[in-house]
């Protein structure tokens, strides 16, 4: 029993105050996403919501080159109170703003303080708990994170009805106040090293991290693939249930679920891989489930299959997500953490983009059905591409843990 508590992530204080901090604030931007979702079609058109979207994605990628730097070059207290204080504002004035241009403006602004938060964290996290809990409390992390996210989403649509987006949106204010209430409280410091030479540039700097080592450099970019061709599906996967399956908006919302609740699975069980080789391989099982069950629903018949397809992509997204996020924390320079993890984050963010741009061409061109196939055949010759590369790195690479 005292080994298991001594390996416990729980068994550390400023964990137990920062996960489930960390997963409320997620609950909170689910909650604002529902309300800003439902307050800019309402009165606008879909070139209103693309608008929207992109104000949640732009920013993060803007911040790359300065981002991390910002990680990387000051106190993380300093960093994460000022970042969330930020939010905080940016969320309450949402809340009592309505036109379109200072509703967008301020979504910026709350993703720009995202932007500098999330990589705080980040490169705080392994400083609490020690290198070898990296995987779990990734795992541990991401899988509270998607319980929050659904739990979010669902208080959202009620929250609007009751109190309006107002309400809703200072829901989400407090949120962020209680994230900076608890980075004033976490004990754990990251600071600068005195006197240590710091390593210049902000993106080139991360991504010199990356490539330099010889696992990343093979499983971020595909990463950066699967988000590509993975999410362009979801631009017409309300198009595949309602119209080729002729299902309602009820049983659209049920597939969301189960593909959220299997990623929360597959982020749990990543946390319990242990070593870069079962992590790698983990990347790469999530890859070639997600284009398995891409095909999958694709050709679905009936909802029993989707529903099948559509978990089997969550576990996989999951799993991924959180065996890639284990790998660029452990396998990085703790100096150039934040800068690491601010260019994945932004990297991530530019591919999501593109995902969208690719998505709406490929339905107007392929149709539903035809995107799905494509794009999971896409993801599966890809997983069999990485698997070969990762089965012929050396042992002496893949156990590589951070400097």
């Amino acid at each position: 029993m005292k080994q298991t508590l001594q390996t416990s992530i729980w068994s550390y204080r400023d964990i137990r105050l920062v996960l489930p901090a960390r997963a409320l604030s997620y609950a909170g931007d689910s909650i604002a996403l529902i309300a800003l979702m439902l307050r800019v079609s309402e009165g606008h058109g879909p070139a209103a919501v693309t608008a929207l979207l992109l104000a949640f994605a732009v920013p993060t990628v803007a911040m790359i080159p300065f981002a991390g730097r910002i990680v990387d070059g000051y106190d993380s207290r300093t960093v994460l109170v000022w970042s969330g204080l930020l939010q905080v504002a940016a969320g309450v004035g949402l809340a009592f703003v309505h036109d379109l241009v200072h509703t967008l403006a301020l979504v910026c602004v709350l993703q720009l303080g995202q932007a500098v938060a999330g990589p705080a964290w980040g490169a705080l996290i392994p400083r609490i708990v020690g290198e070898e809990l990296v995987g779990r409390s990734t795992g541990t992390s991401q899988a509270l994170i998607g319980v929050a996210t659904l739990a979010g989403s669902a208080a959202g649509g009620l929250l609007v009805g009751m109190a309006g987006s107002r309400g809703a949106l200072l829901v989400d204010a407090a949120t962020f106040l209680v994230l900076v209430v608890v980075a004033a409280l976490v004990r754990t410091r990251r600071r600068p090293e005195p006197g240590a030479a710091r390593e210049r540039g902000g993106v080139s700097a991360g991504l010199r991290s990356i490539f330099g080592d010889g696992v990343l450099r093979i499983l971020v970019p595909a990463l950066w693939l699967f988000v590509l061709v993975g999410e362009a599906v979801n631009v017409v996967e309300v198009f595949l249930i309602t119209g080729e399956l002729g299902l309602g908006p009820e049983l659209y919302g049920a597939a969301g679920a189960a593909t959220g609740a299997g990623a929360i699975f597959g982020a749990w069980y990543s946390g319990r891989l242990n070593g870069d080789r079962a992590r790698s391989g983990g990347v790469v099982a999530g890859m070639a489930a997600i284009g398995g069950a891409c095909v999958l629903m694709g050709l679905a018949g009936n909802f029993v299959t989707l529903m099948i397809g559509a978990t089997a992509i969550g576990v996989g997204s999951g799993t991924l997500n959180a065996a890639t996020s284990a790998l660029v924390v452990t396998r990085s320079a703790e100096a150039v953490r934040g800068r690491v993890i601010a260019a994945l984050n932004g990297t991530v963010r530019s591919f999501s983009i593109l995902a969208m741009l690719l998505g709406g061409l490929a339905g107007a061109l392929l149709g539903p059905r035809g995107t799905f196939v494509a794009c999971g055949a896409a993801c599966a010759v890809a997983a069999a591409v990485v698997g070969v590369l990762v089965v012929r790195t050396k042992d002496s690479e893949l156990e590589v843990v951070s400097h």
